[in-house]
């Protein structure tokens, strides 16, 4: 009978433990989580959320749990699910909706338990100033409280609003020593400002060795734009050896991070066969990458391409002026100047005001060459008003160095457009666009000066200009050249 009993008992046990009648490994955790252990509050909330637990086993998925369970292991004082908590308020994924001052709750329970990053995004919503008022002697408080508990990320902040300005007196050297130490916690954008703070020469002269140093550092950390930066000082040679290899290197490194100045930089580098073979089809490939980045120079570089016929044929009508439109519409100047010029092949009257808009708005952008085109725009249009602008407009761009905006000016004068005709004024802005290289401009300079237009004539001064002009690719040049050469000759 013993015997029996004994079989009996183990096949009752054996039985029992098969039909599952024991807690599941989720539900023991959600006990030790009402008895206070956090940890095993997050593993829970973790399992019902993924519908697995740790050991690979199924668990029913409930978001109302795993919800629970989170704002319990908070309550319990950890501080990394309060600061989730937050962060999923703020909706960083989707970027939808965001609830900031729930948000703000559980960064400002995460922050008191001394959780840095919490800290940093507490100074962030008061930086930003969207739901609540913004405030810049809170945002410092905290981003320096980050720093103190080395969130590399607040000791950035803490010192770009130092290097900016921005709530607080400007401070090159206190904005240094917080990036010093972002870097030494391996925060690539601190690194990185302090190696444009060498090659801008904020704090002393530019050491452009010392930018090297700490723009490869940031790169390193795979920052992208700290791989551009370090590119262009192998373009250029500064504290290297021009490099074009390795500068493309590191701009299709910073591509592959997704920052589009490199991607730009990059496709302008196989467009031009600068440290490859020149390939349009890998060109095209970045500027379109850079441009769909909403990089505004990759839209422009993109839609030079595409007007040279050396874009794939995609059968889009008008690909240039797509992509110098959304350059435009980025801020890239040159991409509104180059619609304005298409526009301005069109002489309708439709034609010509687009291509006003697009100089006026190249022109608001500082853009010299928008400026005068609105310029020629205005001057063409032979109306009083539009004459004083055109002057004006000439005016700003000559004392910029442009050489066409002197040129027109000079003619203005010459003309008595606007201004009362004064030839010696004239002279004296063709000379100045001449200096610019504006091959027409030395030859005008030296008709003046040959027939004493502008003054007392001298032949000698003439043939040096139409000598200059010449040699510029004035065809008139070369042919007053001839004429006042042979006129030497004769006279001899």
């Amino acid at each position: 009978m013993k015997i029996g009993l004994v079989a009996t008992c183990s096949l009752f046990i054996t039985s029992f433990f098969l039909s599952g009648c024991f807690d599941s490994h989720t539900e023991v955790l959600e006990k030790k989580c009402l008895e206070g252990d956090s940890a095993s509050c997050s593993q829970a909330a973790h399992n019902y959320f993924m519908g697995m637990d740790e050991n690979g086993d199924k668990v029913t998925v409930s978001t109302d749990k795993s919800n629970s369970l989170y704002l319990k292991a908070c309550e319990l004082k950890d501080a990394k699910v309060c600061d989730q908590i937050g962060r999923n308020f703020l909706h960083f994924e989707a970027g939808l909706n965001p609830d900031l001052v729930s948000a703000m709750e559980f960064f400002d329970k995460a922050c008191a338990l001394d959780y840095a990053p919490s800290c940093t995004h507490i100074a962030g919503l008061y930086a930003q100033g969207k739901e609540l008022r913004r405030n810049l002697k809170k945002a410092k408080k905290y981003f320096d409280k980050g720093c103190t508990l080395s969130d590399g990320l607040g000791c950035f902040y803490a010192g770009l609003m130092h290097e900016k300005g921005e709530g607080v007196k400007k401070n090159y050297s206190t904005a240094f020593d917080y990036y010093s130490k972002g870097c030494a916690l391996d925060d690539a954008q601190s690194c990185t400002n302090i190696g444009a703070m060498y090659y801008s020469g904020l704090l002393s002269p530019k050491d452009y060795v010392k930018a090297n140093e700490f723009f490869s550092i940031g790169c390193h950390l795979n920052l992208g734009y700290a791989c551009a930066n370090l590119a262009n000082l192998y373009i250029n040679g500064y504290g290297v050896n021009v490099d074009y290899k390795q500068a493309l290197s590191l701009y299709n490194k910073g591509c592959s991070l997704n920052d589009s100045r490199s991607c730009s930089n990059l496709g302008i580098m196989y467009e031009k066969g600068m440290g490859a073979e020149l390939d349009y089809a890998l060109a095209y490939k970045f500027l379109d990458k850079a441009c769909k980045s909403n990089d505004g120079n990759g839209c422009l570089e993109l839609g030079i391409l595409q007007s040279k016929g050396l874009g794939p044929d995609d059968g889009a009508p008008n690909s240039s002026l797509l992509s110098f439109e959304k350059g435009c519409n980025l801020g890239n100047t040159n991409a509104c100047t180059n619609l304005g010029l298409y526009y301005a092949d069109d002489k309708s009257n439709e034609g010509v005001d687009k291509a006003r808009r697009y100089f006026e708005k190249s022109c608001n952008g500082k853009n010299i060459k928008g400026c005068t085109n609105l310029g020629v725009i205005y001057q063409n249009s032979h109306e009083i008003t539009n004459l004083k602008k055109a002057f004006n407009l000439y005016k700003y761009s000559c004392s910029l160095g442009d050489a066409t905006a002197c040129s027109n000016l000079a003619i203005m004068y010459a003309y008595g457009q606007y201004v009362k005709q004064n030839f010696s004024r004239s002279q004296e802005l063709f000379n100045q666009a001449c200096n610019y290289g504006h091959n027409e401009s030395c030859n005008f300079s030296g008709l003046l000066l040959k027939d004493g237009i502008s003054g007392k004539p001298d032949q000698k001064k003439a043939s040096d200009f139409f000598e200059k002009a010449c040699r510029l690719g004035s065809q008139d040049g070369c042919r007053n050249l001839q004429g006042i050469s042979s006129r030497f000759v004769n006279n001899k």
